[in-house]
């Protein structure tokens, strides 16, 4: 009860952390609510499916098509205490996501109060943040850590005090066990500070001193904070390096090979081949995966317009936003907040870069562009708001005989609720209303939803899955019937035709236990499963051999062009 009191007279104290308090708490019912709805998309099911593999084997190595292992590590522990279905897998990210609006509270000393309570709002409710805080890929995650990791940073330059340094260390390492795009926003990172050094640059080039002067100053400075700061600098970065061997390094359980409880339960000879492979093997695989391949092989231009039209559908607000608040910071006549034109620096590098990156145009990559974004928006919020209230351009005024001070509400006011009604519209349609509809396969979807989105209408046939996992006896459960879609699914065959076939069910058989098999042929079938699924070309000789079944045509994506027949035994 002391604990609850301390908490209430410390945000009474403190407005704006009640503010972001209240966010948070929203935003993390906004994700949490009928979060296992959604059929799972293909990557979902795919990541999920080889959750289920290390947990059934114990066996897991680095794969560059999976990304990193934070699902793995994770998610395990959380199917395992709690049951692995589509709410619980998608539980975590949910979580980042719903207390991303606390991180707001990082840039108090860089930001107005204002402009805190907005980006909170921002994080809380952005629709395509909303989106993939549902959806179990590591998009989200990586901004969310990278935005720690940068808040961090700025307290420990606002503060000088050690710790935020080894948490913005644990939040990096994080942000490595996620994805390979880490290394973009990190490059992103490098530019923006590059375009900052440079604005400092011009300016000194009319002062007495000039750049070489500056470029100096910033040396002695930078020894110095080595010097300082040595010992901290070294346990920061032993601390993001066993992050990111734990999390990357082999496991080997029953299997020949280095692993990580193998070195750590005795095999100490074999720690060093352990961390090698977490460290340097996995860089190297990842480059050459993603990077020496030809997964940038494709045409600019309509990834760029496809990137365009997602942040227009799901991020508008934030763009118009994020340039008024970077422009007006930049111009306005006080000196330009470097944290403002940074975030806008690489929010601008996320939108035209990711379609170069993207080997698919995919809208979850706008994810990178709108973390960035936020803060700029925030600002540019912020100066919509003080021009309501008069501090912004109250010069401007015209000489006439009118409400000023009225209008200028009135105004300000309708920007702000146009924005927010226009948000949470769009929130509402993609994460609630029809999350499964996208533009390619239905005129009335949206922007936000990738074509490869399993539509809603398959839940009854998963439904029947499930049903026929739990009923007693032995026996299959669910048979595949067709050329495509038989053969095993095992560890070495995970770039095989029947797993991608077959995805994403692949993840509902695995997580209820349903026992599967598949034949070749429609005349190979010789039992009665309660499930049967065949491929169209073979599904009328399938029927033919089945009785009290109820047959349904079912595409497994919303454009259609993937499409199973079902069996279900009446």
């Amino acid at each position: 009860m002391s604990v609850a009191r301390t908490v209430r007279r410390r945000l009474s104290a403190h407005p704006v952390a009640a503010a972001l308090v209240a966010l948070s708490l929203f935003a993390l019912g906004l994700r949490f609510y009928e979060l296992g709805h959604r059929v799972f998309y293909y990557d979902e099911a795919w990541f999920g499916y080889w959750v289920l593999q290390f947990i059934d084997t114990g066996v897991w190595h680095y794969r560059p098509t999976l990304h990193g292992p934070f699902y793995t590590r994770v998610n395990s522990a959380v199917f395992m205490v709690f049951g692995a279905n589509d709410f619980t897998a998608r539980a975590v990210v949910a979580a980042i996501g719903g207390l991303l609006p606390l991180s707001a509270w990082l840039f108090r000393e860089r930001l107005r109060n204002v402009e805190v309570v907005a980006l909170g709002v921002i994080l809380a409710l952005n629709p395509i943040l909303l989106y993939y805080s549902r959806f179990m890929r590591k998009d989200l995650p990586l901004a969310a850590f990278m935005l720690v990791t940068l808040g961090l940073l700025v307290r420990l330059l606002d503060t000088g005090k050690p710790r935020y340094l080894y948490a913005g260390a644990l939040s990096l390492g994080l942000a490595f066990t996620t994805k390979e795009s880490v290394l973009l926003w990190l490059a992103t990172w490098l530019g923006a500070g590059a375009l900052l050094l440079d604005r400092r640059l011009l300016r000194a080039r009319d002062a007495d001193d000039g750049p070489l002067a500056v470029l100096r100053r910033l040396g002695r400075r930078g020894l110095a904070a080595l010097d300082r700061w040595a010992e901290h600098l070294l346990g920061a970065t032993a601390l993001f390096f066993v992050v990111v061997i734990y999390f990357y390094a082999p496991r080997a359980s029953g299997v020949p090979g280095p692993g990580l409880w193998k070195a750590l339960g005795g095999n100490v000879g074999m720690l060093p081949a352990v961390i090698e492979d977490a460290t340097v093997t996995a860089l190297s695989d990842a480059i050459e995966h993603w990077v020496g391949g030809s997964k940038q092989g494709h045409p600019y231009l309509p990834y760029f317009r496809d990137t365009l039209r997602t942040l227009a559908a799901g991020a508008g607000g934030v763009c118009l936003l994020g340039a008024l608040g970077f422009l007006h910071d930049r111009y306005s006549g006080a000196a330009p907040r470097d944290l403002v034109a940074f975030n806008f620096y690489c929010g601008a590098a996320a939108v035209v870069g990711y379609p170069l990156a993207n080997n698919f145009p995919v809208p979850w990559s706008t994810v990178h562009a709108v973390v960035p974004l936020a803060i700029p928006a925030a600002v540019g919020a912020g100066v919509v708001v003080r021009w309501a209230r008069g501090e912004v351009s109250a010069d401007l005024r015209p000489d006439w005989d009118l409400p000023w001070t009225t209008l200028r509400r009135g105004a300000s006011a309708a920007v702000l609720a146009f924005l927010l009604v226009s948000a949470g519209t769009t929130a509402v349609q993609t994460s609630y209303v029809a999350p499964h509809d996208s533009p390619e396969g239905d005129s009335a979807g949206h922007e936000i939803v990738y074509y490869a989105q399993a539509p809603g209408e398959l839940r009854a046939h998963l439904d029947a899955i499930a049903d026929a996992a739990d009923r007693e006896g032995a026996g299959t459960d669910v048979l595949y019937v067709g050329p495509a879609v038989h053969g095993p699914t095992s560890n070495g065959l995970v770039e095989a035709g029947p797993f991608f076939a077959r995805n994403p069910l692949i993840w509902y058989t695995g997580a209820t236990g349903a026992d599967v098999d598949s034949v070749p042929a429609a005349e190979d079938v010789d039992e009665s499963p309660p499930v049967v699924i065949a491929e169209p070309g073979v599904a009328d000789a399938v029927a033919d051999r089945l009785d009290g079944y109820e047959r349904t045509r079912q595409p497994l994506d919303d454009l259609g062009d993937r499409v199973l027949v079902f069996f279900v035994r009446r």
